[in-house]
């Protein structure tokens, strides 16, 4: 073994227990027990579980990427201004109005597609969510193999949202 292959394999090694010794921060121990007795009561180590993708871990890497919900929540209030707006629009007859309606309808077209991308995808991945067929026995032990992941990328999120909240407390309590 050269040099660059130890170097390599020492690294390997430090990530992986960097990563052990990680999760091991967010998730309790009687529950990794509990995840470790799943996983192996529904064989989550067999080959027909990496067919069609992961269930949950595309969408955790979206939601990486996702700033807030507030862009998404925006983006579908856009897309109803632009419905509404659309129907005023065909509707009005007083010329004045018209031009307005067009005018804002316009506007709201420009800002729709500052927010689209982001909304779209976030709806897309929603909608495989919601199509999961949770009855399925693949999909059951799919799930359990993806489950450490999905808890521990929620117990973060949970700790950091109660860490920000502190420090805004703090924020508003300091003279």
């Amino acid at each position: 073994m050269n040099s660059l292959q130890s170097l390599l394999l020492l690294n390997a090694i430090g990530l992986v227990t960097f990563g052990c010794v990680y999760s091991s921060e967010v998730i309790p121990d009687n529950v990794k027990k509990d995840i470790l007795q799943l996983e192996e009561h529904y064989k989550t180590n067999d080959p027909i579980l990496a067919g069609g993708g992961p269930l949950f871990l595309n969408v955790l890497k979206y939601f990486d990427k996702q700033e807030s919900g507030d862009k998404i929540l925006l983006s579908e209030i856009v897309n109803v201004y632009i419905d509404i707006l659309k129907n005023m629009k065909d509707t009005t007859e007083d010329q004045r109005s018209k031009n307005s309606t067009q005018h804002v309808y316009s506007e709201m077209q420009k800002l729709k597609a500052r927010f689209t991308s982001g909304a779209d995808t976030l709806k897309e991945e929603l909608k495989k969510l919601w199509e999961i067929k949770t009855s399925d026995p693949i999909v059951q032990r799919k799930a359990i193999l993806e489950l450490k992941q999905v808890l521990e990328k929620a117990m973060r999120s949970k700790k950091l949202q109660k860490n920000m909240q502190k420090r805004r407390r703090r924020r508003v309590n300091s003279p």
